[in-house]
């Protein structure tokens, strides 16, 4: 008999295995070392060292378009996989040993798989990032334009709005939603189910979380920029009296000579520029003091005349 194609699990001994005796017809051999070389299959994948590594990418894919209220069910059946690894790997010692080019086909095409649930899980999570997204945003402003037209939310009921008369009349004939809850026209669904909206609120969680995460870094400089320029422009509270005092001095005319500037800045230890910045400051500060005192003044030459 000739050996299906594809794995050979089976190896030299395969007709063997099944246990058939001569009798029996070829349809039924087939179908019995089918099913042996599957159940052969099942224990080389789970004795194989990507095992681990694609069960977890799979679980990955499910996790990504799972609703958050049935993430708990996911992982508790991610918790029972090692007890089908354990039962598998009992027959891993009773199976006979695997030709080379088969363990080779072997770890070509778990590899190959490996790498597809990795990309395939990436297309998921773009999806979720960018078209659902999208889709959230559309959901959104249809509420609102709903909202703007008619005054009430999607998620209100409707209120006993009809009279006793209106209420009697026979209206199941209008009713175009099947026993699901969903619209027979050929429209979807009138509203998210809860599914739904547990999937919008993890795209939002999720969004928020790497908007923080992106950007976190530049935020931090520039919360840094902001602070450090905070200390570099504030003059500690004693060099500041010294040229408020000066200021004082010289209200008359509260422009330095370079001479003053040098001798102000020997005495408060700050920079020339800081000493210019300073006194450039108070003069708009003073400008704009004496501007609100003039219009005070004028306002009470006007009350009295």
């Amino acid at each position: 008999m000739q050996e299906p194609s594809g794995l050979g699990i089976l190896g030299s001994g395969g007709s063997n295995i099944a246990g058939l005796n001569n009798n029996a017809s070829p349809m039924s051999v087939s179908l019995d070392f089918s099913g042996e070389q599957q159940r052969l299959l099942k224990v080389a994948i789970s004795n194989h060292p990507l095992y681990e590594q694609l069960l977890e990418a799979h679980v990955g894919c499910l996790r990504v378009a799972t609703p958050i209220d049935h993430l708990p069910l996911v992982d508790v059946q991610f918790e029972h996989a090692h007890h089908l690894l354990c039962s598998y790997a009992s027959h891993h010692h009773h199976h006979h040993h695997h030709h080379h080019h088969e363990k080779q086909d072997l770890d070509n095409f778990l590899t190959q798989y490996l790498s597809l649930l990795c990309s395939f899980k990436e297309q998921l999570q773009q999806h979720v990032r960018v078209h659902a997204v999208e889709a959230v945003m559309a959901c959104r402003e249809i509420e609102q334009s709903f909202q703007a037209l008619t005054g009430a939310t999607l998620g209100e009921g409707t209120g006993a709005t009809m009279s006793d008369d209106e209420d009697e009349i026979n209206i199941d004939g209008l009713d175009q939603t099947g026993p699901d809850g969903l619209d027979m026209t050929g429209f979807g669904p009138l509203l998210p189910t809860e599914s739904e909206r547990s999937l919008m609120e993890r795209v939002r969680q999720e969004l928020k979380i790497e908007l923080k995460q992106g950007f976190r870094s530049k935020i931090e400089d520039v919360r840094e920029e902001i602070l450090r320029k905070r200390r570099a422009g504030k003059l500690p509270g004693d060099t500041t009296s010294l040229l408020k005092n000066w200021w004082i001095e010289h209200s008359k005319w509260p422009y330095p000579t370079e001479d003053d500037k040098a001798k102000l800045v020997e005495e408060t230890g700050l920079q020339l520029k800081q000493i210019n910045n300073w006194f450039i400051n108070q003069r708009k500060r003073n400008w704009h003091t004496n501007s609100q005192s003039m219009t005070s003044l004028k306002s009470k030459r006007k009350r009295y005349s």
